[in-house]
């Protein structure tokens, strides 16, 4: 119990703290159960580039996170798919990936927009992560999405979110199997990236890891892969488009051109990369890297989104609009 945990706490801090902020996470935590130790060591080893700006882009990640709502088009749509058809009062649902809560800050601001209240625990790998999830005053837990920490049947769905890419291909099956034992019979399991030939996939291949400190080697998904590891865990599973722009809303077209470039800029870590070919350069590259003309011509088009990016006058304000479609596949378990 007095093992590293968070950057702040060792384990028996976190737990105390835990019982005392959010009892009902503390009632669906389980570190005795068989492989914990190991998946804490492994944990205290871990340096996750979401950490800081000196292990790749977490400051500067945690900045762009300030706006909630950027993603929300998308975040809306994932926690509509989430929400089981028998939902109660209150549903609960785990964010694996959740960060430093960006997903339950923003459904909390929009709460009017479910019958149902949600009810999050943010999970994350990045103990700095957590951290500030827990100072934001979120239910969050330090765990690796193929090792979690939770009981069996404890929560209503879970969320695979925003960073699904970051789980190495050896450990997306046990992800998705631990994802199929937190959720209880009747409860959703819904898990989102970017297609390996999406735009999206290709402006991290691109932009993102030649410029970013810390890079991005990582591997998207397909929809064939997708499909195949819920097979695997017996799971029947639905793969769905879903439009998930970056919208940025200012008072004037020049500061929504800007916030669009700061948010991108802060979010993929290539705000220094952007600051060295300037502002309209920053808007041509987005322009031609999420062009979705042949994507979506691929996909069987889809009506009333931009093909590419875009600034336009809507309720008063500018808004600058960057369009982004993934690929997400659905499960319920059923027994």
């Amino acid at each position: 119990m007095s093992r590293p945990y968070l950057p702040s706490l060792v384990l028996r801090d976190y737990l105390h703290a835990v019982a005392t902020l959010h009892p009902h996470l503390r009632g669906m935590l389980d570190f005795g159960r068989p492989g914990a130790a190991e998946a804490l060591a492994e944990l205290a080893a871990t340096v996750s580039e979401f950490d800081t700006d000196s292990t790749g882009r977490g400051d500067s990640y945690r900045r762009a996170q300030r706006d909630t709502l950027v993603r929300w088009t998308g975040m809306r749509r994932l926690l509509e798919l989430a929400t089981p058809a028998d939902a109660e009062p209150v549903t609960v649902i785990l964010d694996v990936l959740g960060g430093d809560g960006t997903v339950a800050r923003a459904a909390s601001s929009q709460s009017a927009c479910f019958e149902s209240k949600l009810a999050f625990v943010t999970g994350d790998v990045s103990g700095h992560m957590v951290d500030r999830a827990l100072a934001h005053g979120l239910p969050a837990v330090r765990q690796a999405a193929h090792f979690l920490f939770l009981r069996d049947g404890s929560v209503d769905a879970v969320l695979l979110a925003y960073g699904t890419h970051h789980i190495p291909a050896h450990r997306r099956p046990p992800a998705v199997a631990e994802a199929a034992r937190v959720v209880r019979p009747g409860g959703r399991i819904v898990l989102h990236d970017f297609d390996e030939s999406s735009p999206m996939a290709g402006f991290f291949a691109e932009v993102v890891h030649p410029h970013a400190a810390g890079g991005h080697d990582y591997r998207h998904f397909t929809r064939a892969e997708l499909a195949g590891l819920f097979a695997d865990a017996d799971l029947p599973v639905r793969v769905v488009d879903l439009y998930d722009p970056l919208i940025v809303r200012a008072d004037t077209e020049r500061a929504a051109y800007a916030g669009m470039r700061d948010y991108v800029g802060d979010m993929y870590g290539v705000r220094d990369f952007f600051a060295t070919i300037g502002d309209d350069a920053v808007w041509r590259l987005l322009t031609h890297h999420f062009d979705h003309t042949g994507y979506l011509a691929a996909i069987g088009g889809r009506d009333g989104i931009p093909v590419r990016p875009v600034v336009y006058r809507a309720d008063g304000q500018f808004v600058a609009e960057v369009p982004r479609m993934a690929i997400v596949a659905t499960a319920t378990r059923t027994a």
